[in-house]
């Protein structure tokens, strides 16, 4: 038997061991997952995890009302009614005022302002002279040797 594993690199047993593990694991773990036992126990188990959580809300609603409190649903209806308030107070104040109907026709467009390019002055003819001395370049912080 030769040892595969080089001594110069001590974590590669453990890398072997840790795969061979992994790769033992992901079997088992879908052969019993793939098994009807394994469905009908879940599928109770979430079942059982509604029901549950079905119970604590309703029994939530019943304390809160006995408290005289509103519930979750209780506030969403008021929400809604009191959207429906808003965009008829909305309408009523547009129309007063003469403006549009829907707040769709009454959003302005974006501004203008950016105008069309102006037309330029013609160029002269003769290109520009070049200056007298050429320009200086300067090393990056280096002096010549």
């Amino acid at each position: 038997m030769t040892n595969k594993f080089s001594p110069l690199d001590p974590m590669a047993m453990w890398r072997e061991l840790t795969a061979q593990w992994e790769k033992a694991t992901n079997e088992f773990a879908n052969e019993t997952m793939a098994s009807d036992p394994f469905r009908q126990g879940m599928h109770g188990g979430m079942n059982a995890s509604l029901t549950a959580q079905k119970a604590l809300g309703e029994l939530m609603a019943r304390y809160l009302t006995m408290l005289n409190l509103p519930t979750r649903a209780d506030l969403q209806v008021l929400g809604e009614q009191l959207q429906r308030i808003d965009d008829h107070l909305a309408r009523i104040a547009r129309a007063v005022e003469g403006g549009p109907a829907s707040p769709a026709a009454a959003a302005p467009g974006p501004r203008r302002t950016r105008q069309p390019p102006k037309a330029a002055p013609a160029a002269p003819a003769a290109p520009a002279a070049a200056p007298a001395t050429p320009p200086r370049t300067r090393t990056a912080g280096k002096r010549p040797a």
